[in-house]
């Protein structure tokens, strides 16, 4: 296996745990952001230092978009954690969150006037669906009696779409460095984590061993996952690196949920699953293939550049339709 799928793999199975931990801990969303935002600035920190970076300040035009993003990510981050352990299991929140790719270029498409064609269209429609079979809502599945709760599922599609959000703001910051892009991040998600948590859900400490294990667990798996992620995409094709991270984090979550909760979901909410992870896999195998054109064409480009003989074009002799004439001859010449 190449070394940025097994990457993005890993990456995906540190989410896959960090989905379930947030399932087993009793504190509430915004005081474990506060726990992850804090270990994530502190590794973040670290980095800047190590690697000396000082291009620490980003241009001004770039600072309204880096607080847009910083913002989203507050929501994003909330909203997840909320889904994550209120929605009856863990793998219909995950199924919802990682159909993350379909919305983001449902967004390129509108926001960014990228092109959008009917694999697109087609993967929008199969996360529709999927998460239609994941909520089974009353009116459409009547024989089904588990219902989720509305107020998770929402926070579910309320972090997908944030995170969709996120991904086409970054993309008009490709020009600013990953570390400082997420110690800015922090910096603005941080302070607006902290209100929510003293204010409106108020503040408490974990109470015994396990939880604090499991607090460890939450803030280290977020910490590393999303820098292997990105090193996995520098070295690979973000297409297929999405196709392989995605795998990676929703297979193991199945394992995990029967594992530590000991739930086994219902047939319609695996269908659900499959349905929406098809959707993102769709749309990264879509960008993958673009990739593969592209470098195709690049390729042939150089090599024809390469092929062609550079002779200027008063050099070559041409034969035109009239009398024949005598044509000087020149030893570098091939005549025809």
């Amino acid at each position: 296996m190449a070394k940025g799928f097994f990457l993005a793999l890993t990456a995906g199975v540190l989410y896959s745990i960090y989905d379930v931990a947030n399932k087993l801990t009793t504190m509430n969303a915004s005081q474990i952001v506060v726990a992850r935002q804090s270990v994530s600035l502190i590794f973040i920190s670290s980095l800047i230092i190590w690697r000396k970076q000082e291009d620490l300040l980003p241009n001004r035009e770039d600072w309204w978009k880096i607080a847009i993003r910083g913002m989203l990510g507050s929501i994003a981050v909330i909203t997840t954690i909320y889904s994550l352990q209120n929605m009856p299991y863990v793998t219909d929140a995950a199924g919802i969150i990682y159909s993350q790719p379909v919305f983001t270029a449902l967004f390129a498409c509108v926001l960014l006037k990228e092109p959008c064609g009917i694999l697109d269209m087609i993967a929008v429609l199969l996360t529709s669906v999927g998460i239609i079979f994941i909520t089974h809502p009353a009116f459409l599945f009547a024989s089904v009696a588990d219902y989720p709760p509305a107020i998770p599922v929402l926070t579910s599609i309320i972090t997908c779409l944030a995170t969709s959000l996120i991904v086409v703001t970054v993309r008009r910051l490709q020009h600013v460095h990953f570390i400082t892009l997420e110690f800015w991040s922090n910096i603005i998600i941080l302070p607006i984590v902290v209100i929510v948590a003293i204010v409106i859900q108020g503040w408490s400490i974990p109470q015994g061993w396990a939880q604090w294990v499991v607090l460890i667990i939450i803030a280290v798996t977020s910490t590393f996952g999303r820098p292997l992620l990105v090193a996995s995409i520098q070295m690979e094709s973000a297409g297929a690196v999405s196709i392989v991270f995605t795998l990676g984090a929703l297979g193991p979550v199945f394992l995990w949920q029967y594992l530590f909760l000991h739930k086994i979901p219902p047939w319609i909410s695996i269908v659900g699953v499959i349905l929406t992870a098809s959707g993102a896999i769709l749309i990264a195998a879509k960008v993958w293939m673009l990739n593969k054109y592209r470098d195709s064409v690049e390729t042939n480009s150089k090599l024809t550049t390469a092929i062609l003989p550079t002779k200027k074009p008063e050099e070559y002799i041409v034969l035109e339709n009239k009398p024949p004439e005598i044509v000087p001859y020149h030893p570098q010449q091939a005549v025809r």
